[in-house]
């Protein structure tokens, strides 16, 4: 039966509840000489649902009284008189119906399974539907009105069980009986469909004749004509509907003056205003759309009740739902046009209060959904009214709307808003909504999807319209720099960045002032905000005026008064003196004080000398917090501090500034013990300007050996690595390069005293120095805790080797150059802008170029030689030291370089290939300059993928011709590295770093990397290209040299070679005579397993001198192969010894006749080695030593009298791994 569908909680339960609907509301079921089946379903839902009432209230008596006896003897004093009767009616409507659970259960279960609350759902989800498809309900309510009514107060009790609020306002116990209940979102869902269909059965199927009818709507003619030609028509249109409007109200005026509405739509109405407050969105908005339906069957006067309902839910102590879904009724309303206009002076003022929506609740806010339904308001608003009856609210709804959809928190928000004003625009004209096509075409869906972009871009371009400009700032510094987010806060500063140059006035006279109190305020968000914003106007006004001076080296006075320049300027001591730094916000307050300080160096505020050193203090004390955040910003504002204050003379920084500074930082990463110290003044160093850090070339000397010892992967902080340090260390090295500068293309940055101030720049010997440090740092892999920390350190390294290559190519003079204007493609010279330094830019050209070059410029020299009886380069050839002075790039170094990038390339982190791929094509494709010395320049680039790939030579762009690489992905990387690998110069540095990349453990590099450097054996095999195969050996047994006991390359060491052993990719080096890789790889996996205590290590050296057997020499295969197999076989750990056993079985079962000709050996071995237990004990009552020795007379094997010496001299206790060590004790432990 389709009622037994009715207890199930599923789907299966809707479909029932729409399929009995269908047949209950057919006319041909109605049946006036027989009980029909509807009035039938009608009595089934009233005892189920009074059944389940009963359920509830005892339940909460129970709990109440705690008593179970007393709450069933209550209940059983106040026994149903027709109690009878119903259990007969159920019995026979289950009967008829073919119900199945009164038969399979026994009684308790029946009960339960009838008070179900999934058949409470199905029978009101059966109700809502029947009174949705029955096409007369007022003949439903004439026939069925008892059943009907009954069924009304029984829905009633329902929904206040239903209802959440009910179960907080019960005792602790009826809290508990009802949470099922109070939790079921979907039954309140069905119970305001059922509400709002029944109010509206109740009432006559009349649209309300009162109702705003805006007529025919022409989007076309909103856009095309004028805002008072539309007006013109409205008005017209409006007059006749008026006069008709009028005729209808006098024919029902009786009817209206005296309106009856029965109590169920008022019962109906309230509990539909009770939904509207419900926790779930789906309840809300069912609420208010059946609101709406009743509403436009309602006089007047009703419905104006009802609105100012909604507005009481509107007020500052209502919760976000209750705005919600007051919002959603609203728009609900306005749709049907059954807010009148002359409400809309109430209405207006609570959607725009509703679009900025924002409380906060702990450590988040809520309101996202309040505003997005505010915007969905305004979008009703647009289609519902005629732009004069909306005019007078233009100006609210347009601002409202505008500042939602430019800053938001929520991305849904601002676009949600932008659709709201793009219908505005398009049903009210762009003459109501000024500037309207102006502002959707740079506040579009995509623009405002990036909250960063909304904030600084597109709020300036809206910005620029004056009805929006004032608005705009005000609603910054009053309500978005306070904001409980610290990323919005950020935000709003910046924003009013950009916005003081449009109105720079305003800001001045009016934020500036209202911000500067607040920047000490107890409010940790208000004082946090005022400074940011203050720190933002000050550097634009800054800005704005150093901009309208010619030379950059006079400083222009801000516009500011007085008091308001000391106001700023004590800032800083006024935090500090407030000890706002500490407690909760200390931080944000630091990073903030940090970026005023720096503000107001870029702006050149006049400060006295006591005021700078006072900021300096404050950036000495914040870039020793261990914050990364804090020191960065401390970092920005030294720089910025050090280079618009403390004049350097003719002579060179002040002993006592020189010591303050930069003896100061250098003492503290060298010796401090305190890694937040030493990472933050590392930092600092590459941040101070050239006029301090190279005066003389013993300062800079001083500063380049602290930095390349702090950047060294040995380097130690305390007792301990730090690898915050190391990276720091290299960023600061790099920019100290930057800086100062390489040999003539060196120049100062200063920006006051930059003609006086002296200052040396990098020699060869500096820049070798510093290019060694950088190489060293690509091989840091320290780990620790985090991981691959070692990692910061090589990519900030790639960087830095990129820059110094520019500039080292840059200041070489091996090479002749060609000369041209064009700006460098690179960050190489920050701070050259606006002519400031006129600076040639430096092409290194091709081949055919420079032998052109070469030949033209020696037969002129030569001739001039001759004729003046003079050396071509007379300085040169008088002192060849000179001439080494000036070569800062040559072919050694660019082959290290070029390898440490290849090697990276080729290794196992996503982000490390990545970083070395994206610098590698930069480097091998850019022209200016031009990377010389490259080996194999062409072989290089087509095994990279970037032969087609150059820059344009006019504008400096590069060219794609292809898809660029990804070099992230392992599946496109390894296969063109291997490709690389053919060019003898980067062999070696390819194959160490594929090694690490087979032996891994993620599944995906290990998968493609192995698949390349097999596809490339099998191709060197081919081939036929032995020597390739030697070399590899031998890159192999380099790297066993170079990497002793080193866990991180030894283990993907012997993984790798077992994987080409175990492929046959290694046979040449195996069969071939007079070889020495075998007995150097056994020699050398003998080494790694002595003392060797990591049982995955053991393993993979198992593995690999099994491989060993294929072995051509036997004597070989006897005398070392064998005995270090069977040492293995006696190993203290009994894992080691199993795993061992185990794959020598599976070794000489496959292969055995090659190892053992007589076959009856060869079984006895097999077996020996099937049966014993190899990970018992060595000693009795294992033997496990003394089977290993029947398996070495077996196979004709003589070990070394000093390893069974050692073998049986060897304590067990020592020899157990923590599996050997369990089972004894479990032995002890039973003895």
């Amino acid at each position: 039966s389709t009622i037994n569908h009715l207890f199930d909680a599923g789907p299966t339960r809707e479909v029932a509840s729409s399929t009995l609907s269908i047949l209950l509301s057919r006319p041909d079921m109605d049946d006036e000489t027989n009980d029909n089946e509807l009035m039938l379903f009608f009595r089934f839902a009233d005892l189920m649902l009074k059944n389940f009432l009963i359920m509830q209230q005892k339940q909460q008596q129970r709990y109440e009284q705690n008593n179970e006896d007393n709450a069933d003897d209550l209940h059983n004093g106040k026994k149903d008189e027709h109690a009878d009767e119903n259990e007969a009616f159920l019995f026979n409507y289950y009967k008829q119906h073919g119900l199945t659970s009164g038969e399979a259960d026994d009684g308790n279960n029946h009960k339960n399974k009838e008070c179900s609350i999934f058949l409470v759902m199905g029978i009101i989800q059966t109700l809502a539907a029947i009174f949705k498809k029955t096409s007369d309900r007022s003949n439903l309510l004439s026939r069925h009105l008892c059943g009907i009514e009954l069924l009304w107060e029984r829905a009633l009790l329902v929904s206040e069980y239903a209802s959440p609020s009910s179960s907080t306002s019960l005792s602790g116990g009826g809290k508990k009986a009802s949470f099922a209940l109070s939790s079921s979102l979907q039954l309140r869902r069905l119970l305001s469909k059922l509400f709002a269909r029944v109010g509206c059965s109740y009432l006559p199927p009349k649209i309300a004749s009162w109702r705003y009818k805006r007529g025919k709507r022409s989007l076309l003619q909103n856009l095309s004509a004028t805002s008072a030609e539309v007006d013109t028509k409205t008005d017209a249109s409006h007059a006749q509907q008026n006069l008709i409007q009028q005729q209808q109200e006098k024919s029902d005026s009786e009817e209206e003056d005296l309106p009856i509405i029965p109590d169920q739509v008022e019962d109906a109405t309230s509990q539909l205003l009770h939904y509207l407050t419900d926790n779930a969105t789906v309840v809300r908005w069912s609420a208010a759309k059946g609101l709406g339906r009743i509403t436009d069957r309602l006089p007047e006067v009703c419905a104006d009740d009802i609105l100012d309902a909604l507005l009481e839910l509107t007020t500052d102590g209502e919760k976000d739902n209750a705005w919600h879904g007051a919002c959603l009724s609203l728009a609900e309303l306005s749709r049907r046009g059954l807010l009148l206009p002359e409400r809309l002076g109430e209405v207006v003022p609570v959607v725009c209060r509703a679009i900025q929506y924002d409380v906060r609740r702990g450590q988040h806010s809520v309101g996202s959904h309040v505003r997005d339904a505010a915007c969905y308001t305004c979008w009703a608003f647009a289609r519902a009214y005629a732009p004069s009856v909306l005019q007078p609210h233009v100006m609210d709804l347009s601002q409202s709307i505008v500042l939602a959809s430019l800053f938001d928190r929520e991305v849904n928000c601002r676009r949600a808003a932008s659709a709201a004003f793009q219908e505005c625009v398009g049903r009210q004209g762009a003459d109501n909504f000024k500037h309207g096509i102006s502002i959707l075409t740079a506040a579009d869906y995509f623009s405002l999807g990036n909250r960063t972009e909304a904030y600084t871009q597109v709020a300036f371009e809206v910005a620029k319209f004056t009805e929006y400009r004032r608005p705009i700032i005000e609603h910054l510094y009053r309500d978005k720099l306070f904001h409980w987010d610290t990323d919005i806060r950020t935000l709003a500063s910046k924003s009013l960045n950009k916005l003081t140059q449009l109105d720079q006035t305003y800001v001045i006279d009016i934020v500036l002032p209202y911000l500067l109190p607040l920047c000490t305020d107890e409010n940790l968000f208000k004082r946090h905000g005022s400074l940011l914003g203050v720190a933002e106007i000050v550097l634009k006004v800054g800005q704005s005026a150093q901009s309208l001076v010619s030379s950059e080296l006079t400083v222009s006075p801000l516009p500011l008064n007085e008091l308001t320049v000391s106001s700023i300027a004590k800032l800083v001591t006024s935090v500090e003196a407030a000890r706002l730094y500490r407690g909760r916000g200390g931080e944000l307050m630091r990073a903030a004080v940090s970026r005023l300080i720096e503000c107001l160096s870029l702006a050149r505020l006049a400060l006295t000398v006591k005021q700078q050193v006072r900021l300096l203090d404050s950036l000495d004390a914040n870039l020793k917090q261990p914050n990364e955040a804090i020191q960065g910003a401390a970092a920005a504002g030294l720089r910025a501090l050090m280079r618009s204050y403390f004049p350097v003379g003719p002579k060179g920084p002040s002993q006592r500034l020189q010591s303050r500074v930069v003896d100061k930082y250098v003492a503290i990463v060298e010796r401090d013990e305190n890694p937040a110290a030493t990472r933050g003044f590392a930092l600092a160093l590459g941040q101070l300007p050239s006029k301090i850090l190279a005066p003389c070339i013993k300062v800079l000397d001083s500063v380049l050996d602290c930095l390349c010892n702090a950047a060294s992967p040995n380097m130690l902080v305390g007792k301990e690595g730090d690898a915050e340090t190391r990276k720091n260390a290299i960023i600061s090295l790099v920019q100290v390069c930057k800086t100062v500068g390489v040999g003539e293309n060196a120049y100062d940055d200063d920006v006051l005293n930059a003609s006086s101030a002296p200052v040396v720049c990098l020699n060869r010997e500096q820049i070798m120095k510093v290019f060694g440090a950088l190489l060293r740092s690509m091989t840091d892999y320290n780990t620790d805790r985090r991981g691959d920390v070692g990692s910061w350190s090589r990519i900030a390294a790639m960087k830095g080797l990129e820059t110094l290559t520019y500039l080292s190519v840059r200041a070489s003079l091996n090479t002749p150059h060609f000369l041209s204007r064009e700006q460098p493609s690179c960050d190489v010279y920050p701070n050259m802008s606006n002519g400031r330094k006129q600076s040639h830019c430096v092409q290194v050209p091709n081949l055919t170029g420079r032998l052109a070059f070469l030949e033209t410029d020696c037969s002129r020299k030569a001739k001039e030689s001759i004729s003046t009886m003079r050396p071509v380069h007379p300085n040169i050839v008088a002192d060849s030291k000179q001439y080494k002075d000036f070569l800062y790039f040559d072919e050694e170094l660019c082959a290290q370089v070029l390898g440490s990038f290849l090697k990276q390339l080729s290794e196992k982190l996503d982000s490390v290939r990545c970083q070395a791929g994206q610098c590698l094509e930069r480097l091998l494709t850019n022209r200016n300059p031009r990377l010389p010395f490259v080996p194999n320049r062409p072989i290089l680039l087509d095994a990279l993928g970037l032969a087609k790939h150059h820059y344009n030579r006019h504008e400096g762009n590069l060219v794609h011709h292809q898809q660029r690489v990804n070099w992230s992905n392992s599946a496109d990387t390894f296969p063109l590295v291997m490709r690389a690998v053919n060019i003898d110069d980067f062999f070696q540095d390819i194959i160490s770093g594929i090694v690490v990349s087979v032996g891994g453990l993620t599944e995906s590099v290990t998968k493609h990397s192995t698949a390349a450097l097999l596809d490339w054996v099998r191709g060197v095999k081919m081939i036929k290209a032995t020597a390739r195969i030697v070399k590899l050996g031998n890159a192999f047994l380099s790297l066993f040299h170079l990497h002793r006991k080193n866990q991180r390359v030894i283990l993907p060491l012997l993984k790798t070679i077992d994987k080409l052993l175990s492929r046959g990719c290694l046979d040449d080096l195996l069969r071939m005579k007079n070889c020495p890789f075998p007995d150097s790889l056994l020699s050398n996996i003998k080494k790694e397993a002595k003392g060797c205590m990591d049982i995955k290590r053991l393993f993979a050296i198992a593995s690999v001198s099994l491989g060993l057997l294929q072995v051509q020499d036997e004597d070989m295969v006897i005398k070392d192969v064998l005995p270090f197999i069977l040492a293995l076989l006696g190993h203290a750990y009994p894992r080691v010894r199993r795993w061992t056993a185990e794959q020598l079985y599976v070794r000489l079962l496959e292969d055995g006749s090659t190892i053992i000709s007589d076959q009856c050996r060869l079984d006895k071995a097999l077996k020996l080695l099937l049966e014993v237990l190899w990970d018992d004990h060595l000693d009795p009552p294992g033997n496990v030593r003394e089977s290993r020795n029947q398996l070495a007379n077996i196979l004709g094997v003589q070990l070394d009298e000093k390893e069974l010496l050692v073998t049986t001299t060897r304590k067990l206790p020592n020899s157990k791994d923590g599996f050997d060590c369990y089972s004894s004790l479990v032995h002890e432990a039973k003895n």
